[in-house]
């Protein structure tokens, strides 16, 4: 995600050292040490702010904990995909107690997961940048008022986003308001509903400010020749922009239940994203190896890249390292697949170019390989490193972005709005014009509506950390399954607060479900 950049920086800088730590980190080994931060350390307290270097490395050092945060024991992936998903597991007990639900499991990597200090790191780097950020105008000329104000709402945008991504996994949570030095602050829980409030203030004042585009001379907010000393072509994808500051809050609107407005912050991105430079993405180009995940695209409305050309490409923190296995990697069995059965259940239309099996029993298929083998291998996501592919026995790289929304996506949430607020046809429309471009005809006018549009977010989705989030807005659209009914009223679809954080801050409690 992050550019190599002549940055000038003392050692006791952490931020910008964290930033071109991220930059050159190659193996997730080394990566790990840099996770395991503790929040004392997120700024050195003699970080004086004096110039242009200081405000652009600390930034950047704050996408690169979002990242962090984002890539550490593949939380992308084990928070959204594999609790009650479509994946299982073979000899990973510890992965498959996540994709059962048994989230009170002392499995390290469970423990590790329930701990929600490292989207604290990234809040209280972004709080310390704006309160402290401002000083650079004054001391250095080539940092302007106006940078600072866009530089800033990137910040709350991340803020937003952190708050909006700790809400949906564990409810109730602290909101910091400002940046704290020393341990963390025993500040107690704010209700889920108002932390998405919260997340919806600190989103909405960022996107009256953003550009479209980054170091475009044709952005209508913010033209310019560039932006950090490079072009749009350097961050289209990287930062984040008016077109991210709106999709994510039209998923704010959604997990609140406000349909309405979610409705109208996607109709917004659908209507505008052409000003980023965003598109549909075609099917071969999505599942390409140098395709939609690969590097950085306008296209990735909302995502942390790994570049390969930056040397980001790491091991951990992508979907390969769990999905893929010989023959495109060394590694002999995949460490979760997708049953054949299941694959079949879900790609049950024919012509869908994602997945079918057409009348002489060929498979077609961008999203799997060797499907008639023992266990298929999900390879819709496979950015391996550049020359070397791992299967001769070298470890396997990977540079794939961690892609929180595109256009598909926003498309089908407001496809969800307008069926939920009862505008079938437009719902209906959007949702033909995504099945099109799969291979598929328009959905059944007898069929429910919300079913069809969840049931394509499924296949269009899978493997980008969406299933146990669509499940549970489902749930609470339909009301009509009584044990995850339960689930919902007791607080079960959250993730329990890990007891290293409970034990550090007297002021939190348990989420009901696991206590």
């Amino acid at each position: 995600m992050l550019r190599k950049m002549k940055i000038k920086y003392s050692k006791k800088r952490f931020l910008t050292t964290l930033m071109m730590g991220a930059v050159m980190t190659v193996v997730s080994v080394s990566c790990n040490k840099m996770l395991d931060i503790e929040s004392q350390h997120i700024v050195d307290e003699e970080n004086k702010w004096k110039d242009i270097n200081d405000a652009r490395g600390s930034m950047l050092g704050v996408y690169g904990l979002l990242r962090s945060a984002l890539a550490e024991n593949n939380s992308q992936w084990m928070y959204g995909e594999l609790r009650n998903g479509d994946f299982t597991s073979l000899g990973k007990r510890d992965l498959q107690v996540i994709i059962n639900g048994e989230l009170n499991s002392s499995y390290a990597l469970v423990q590790k997961l329930s701990n929600w200090r490292k989207f604290y790191a990234v809040i209280n780097a972004a709080n310390l940048f704006i309160e402290k950020s401002p000083e650079i105008v004054n001391n250095d000329k080539q940092y302007t008022a106006l940078n600072n104000r866009i530089d800033v709402a990137q910040m709350r945008v991340i803020k937003g986003f952190c708050y909006y991504l700790l809400a949906r996994t564990w409810g109730d949570v602290p909101i910091w308001d400002k940046s704290y030095e020393g341990s963390f602050p025993k500040v107690k829980q704010s209700t889920e509903k108002e932390v998405l409030a919260y997340a919806e203030k600190e989103l909405k004042a960022a996107a009256e400010i953003l550009p479209f585009q980054y170091g475009s001379r044709f952005d209508e907010i913010y033209p310019t020749e560039k932006y950090m000393g490079f072009d749009q072509t350097k961050w289209n994808g990287v930062l984040f922009n008016r077109i991210s500051a709106n999709a994510i809050l039209a998923h704010v609107a959604a997990w609140s239940g406000n349909y309405l407005e979610a409705s109208v912050y996607a109709d917004y991105v659908l209507k505008n994203a052409n000003k980023a430079g965003a598109a549909y993405v075609e099917s071969s180009f999505l599942s390409s190896e140098k395709g939609f995940f690969s590097n950085s695209n306008s296209s990735q409305l909302v995502a942390l890249p790994f570049s390969w050309t930056a040397s980001e490409a790491s091991f951990e923190g992508h979907l390969e390292q769990l999905t893929l296995a010989a023959p495109l990697v060394s590694k002999p069995v995949a460490d979760i697949y997708i049953p054949a059965d299941q694959i079949i259940q879900i790609f049950h239309e024919a012509g869908d170019v994602r997945f079918s099996i057409n009348s002489a029993g060929a498979v077609q298929t961008t999203y799997f390989t060797d499907f008639g083998g023992v266990r298929p291998i999900f390879s819709k996501i496979k950015v391996i490193r550049e020359g070397v592919s791992g299967t001769d026995g070298s470890l396997p790289l990977f540079s794939s972005a961690i892609v929180f929304t595109r256009m598909e996506e926003i498309a089908l949430l407001r496809a969800e709005a307008l069926a939920v607020l009862g505008q079938r046809e437009l719902a209906k429309n959007i949702l033909d014009q995504i099945r099109k471009s799969r291979g598929l005809s328009e959905s059944s006018s007898a069929t429910d509506l919300i079913d069809e549009i969840f049931a394509e977010r499924r296949r269009e989705l899978l493997g980008e950390g969406w299933r146990w989030y669509d499940l549970v807005r489902y749930k609470k659209i339909k009301r009509n399954d009584a044990a995850f009914n339960i689930l919902i009223d007791q607080k079960g679809i959250f993730w329990p607060v890990a007891s290293e954080v409970l034990s550090n801050n007297s002021e939190l409690v348990q989420n009901p479900y696991w206590k």
